[in-house]
């Protein structure tokens, strides 16, 4: 687990050096994403968690490779490192999504297992905003806290609390929310909220 953390966040500040290369050159950013791409469909047939962090530290070449291959204009300015790396997350976000139930069914069975009051399901984090899900195991009641960023209007934040069912995590449709949603435009309210809101649905 830890291994996989350190390779995510990895994956993540790639992310951060590849995509806001849009907002200086624009050029620069359609060759990143191609390349992004083209590493992706490469990746297509690693499923697992695991699977993606074993190919990611035996195919440190890949970035590399693919702008070597592709040869893209502006291929001279690109950190191949960084860009493999943002391919990985990529593949790493698609995965978790095609796999989303039987990974929140193994997240909520560890959180048993070692009796943690709390359990992530889902995370999603891109430079441009993030969602997350996270349940507490004995009741069901779950945050959901997401982020936005864009690049006039700056950042927005959102925090509801639903009801899922505590067996598996499936999210309760047809119940209403337990805490409406509410935006905030600082980033600390949003945090404070959302350590409240952990405290006063935490409890049995």
């Amino acid at each position: 687990m830890a291994d996989l953390e350190a390779a995510v966040n990895a994956w993540r500040r790639a992310e951060s050096v590849v995509y806001p290369s849009v907002m200086v050159n624009a050029d620069l950013y359609e060759q990143y994403i191609q390349v992004v791409r083209a590493i992706v469909e490469d990746l297509h047939d690693v499923q697992g968690e695991d699977d993606l962090v074993r190919a990611w530290h035996e195919q440190r070449g890949l970035g590399a490779e693919t702008v070597r291959r592709l040869s893209p204009p502006m291929g001279a300015l690109m950190d191949v490192n960084a860009v493999r790396d943002a391919a990985f997350c990529q593949r790493h976000r698609e995965t978790t999504r095609e796999h989303a139930k039987e990974i929140a069914h193994e997240r909520l069975q560890e959180a048993r297992r070692t009796g943690a009051p709390w359990v992530v399901l889902f995370e999603d984090v891109t430079p441009f905003g993030s969602h997350r899900l996270e349940m507490h195991v004995r009741t069901g009641r779950a945050i959901h806290a997401s982020a936005k960023t864009e690049p006039d209007a700056g950042a927005t934040y959102e925090l509801e609390v639903v009801q899922l069912d505590p067996r598996d995590g499936a999210w309760l449709l047809d119940k209403p929310p337990l805490m409406a949603a509410n935006r905030f435009s600082r980033h600390d309210e949003w945090g404070a909220r959302i350590a409240q809101a952990r405290d006063l649905f935490g409890k049995d």
